[in-house]
């Protein structure tokens, strides 16, 4: 059980597609059986799935080294076209032993996301070798590897600014409007429906807020977010009488090259304090609302700014990551080397237990029979108090070599 036993095939943002990526994602639902037919069709002996919108790892265990061959074997399993299978191999990342081991801690610690310090990723890893685990394809190295992982991980989260302040700006745009304390009862107006507004959406469900309507130029997708929830929903003919409502914040984010709020559609804002949100690209507002003293803007120019020195904290933080993560490698070594000796040493108590049967009820039968109730406890309890030193003893022997021999030179 060692480190170089280690094998990480990764795809992700900075090697792949998103097409690229989306065609090597299973199924959670079908996960089990595809992962259970993939461990057997490799001949390797354990198996973790990563998958995430930019991210596709293969986490694997195994004595013999992972070659080309398998790693077209694992690419085959998909039924790629002969492009696809061409980009795969040529383009995958092929981690073995110890830089396997840091690749999977720095995933885990969010150093390797397209957002630096991200949080979520630790959730998905370690979901994805939970459910390894639970569906009986990891063993030993895997369970001891995602032990140290998740650790590690929340080490480099709590010790380190890594992940200090936000880099996304729908984090800061958020923050922005939590700091204007708007009741929950407040009327909401969001326009547009994409993944931006779904973000800020779910943050405007966890705090409560009921009075929110979802415009959309395609209804479908307005429906579909505004209707679990409870809320209105509507197509963007609507956007007149909407703004004219007197919303006490509007989060803007569409796909229109033309401007959403223009100079016409302001005149429609009754007077008031309002807070607007605009992650739009190119901005959706007109000049007229920007100068309105009773309205507050917040958009991607002055979120911008604020990411971007935020994002350069977090990377002043990298060396204090690394060192954590060093030792983490370390870690993981010496553990898995113990869990070595335990289970070289896992016989011991059967035979231990065996010889103290001899020992009682044969070799020496005969001479207990003689003693009295109380001498035969005290023979017993002596018996006892030896067969569990003669296993303690050995396993503190074998750890202590194992550490000695990680702390020579050249270990």
């Amino acid at each position: 059980m060692k480190p170089a036993n280690l094998h990480i095939v990764s795809l992700n943002h900075r090697n792949a597609t998103i097409e690229q990526l989306g065609k090597l994602h299973v199924p959670e639902d079908q996960q089990k059986t595809f992962l259970a037919h993939l461990k057997a069709h490799l001949g390797i002996q354990g198996i973790a799935y990563l998958t995430t919108c930019n991210r596709v790892e293969f986490i694997m265990v195994d004595e013999a080294y992972f070659c080309m061959g398998r790693l077209q074997q694992l690419f085959q399993t998909f039924d790629p076209d002969a492009e696809d299978i061409k980009s795969f191999m040529a383009n995958a990342m092929v981690l073995h032993g110890d830089e396997a081991v840091r690749h999977l801690l720095r995933v885990a610690a969010g150093l390797e996301s397209m957002v630096l310090g991200e949080r979520e990723i630790l959730t998905q890893v370690r979901s994805a070798m939970e459910r390894s685990r639970e569906w009986g394809l990891a063993e030993d190295q895997l369970r001891i590897t995602e032990r140290i992982v998740i650790e590690t991980a929340k080490q480099v989260f709590t010790k380190t600014d890594i992940a200090k302040n936000s880099v996304s700006v729908n984090a800061l745009g958020w923050k922005a409007f939590l700091a204007k304390a708007i009741a929950p009862d407040s009327p909401i107006l969001m326009v547009g429906a994409g993944q931006t507004n779904a973000n800020i959406a779910r943050y405007l469900e966890k705090q409560g807020y009921t009075d929110v309507r979802v415009l959309n130029r395609t209804m479908a997708k307005a429906r579909a977010l505004a209707e679990p929830r409870g809320w209105e929903w509507g197509s963007l003919e609507t956007l007149d009488a909407s703004i004219a409502s007197k919303p006490a914040a509007i989060f803007l984010c569409t796909g229109s090259d033309a401007l959403v709020i223009d100079d016409a559609r302001e005149e429609l804002l009754p007077s008031g304090n309002t807070f607007i949100l605009d992650l739009s690209v190119p901005s959706g507002l007109g000049a007229s609302i920007r100068n309105r003293t009773d309205i507050e803007v917040v958009d991607i120019a002055a979120l911008k700014p604020i990411a971007d020195q935020n994002t350069e904290g977090r990377r002043a933080a990298l060396g204090d990551c690394q060192r954590i993560i060093d030792s983490a490698v370390i870690s993981l070594t010496q553990r898995l080397q113990q869990r070595e000796v335990e289970l070289a040493l896992k016989e011991l108590p059967a035979l231990l237990a065996a010889v103290r049967s001899t020992a009682l009820g044969d070799v020496f039968a005969n001479e207990l029979e003689e003693l009295d109730g109380d001498t035969r406890n005290l023979v017993d309890r002596i018996v006892t108090y030896l067969e569990k030193k003669y296993l303690s003893v050995p396993m503190k022997l074998a750890r202590k070599a194992v550490m000695e021999q990680l702390d020579k030179p050249g270990s």
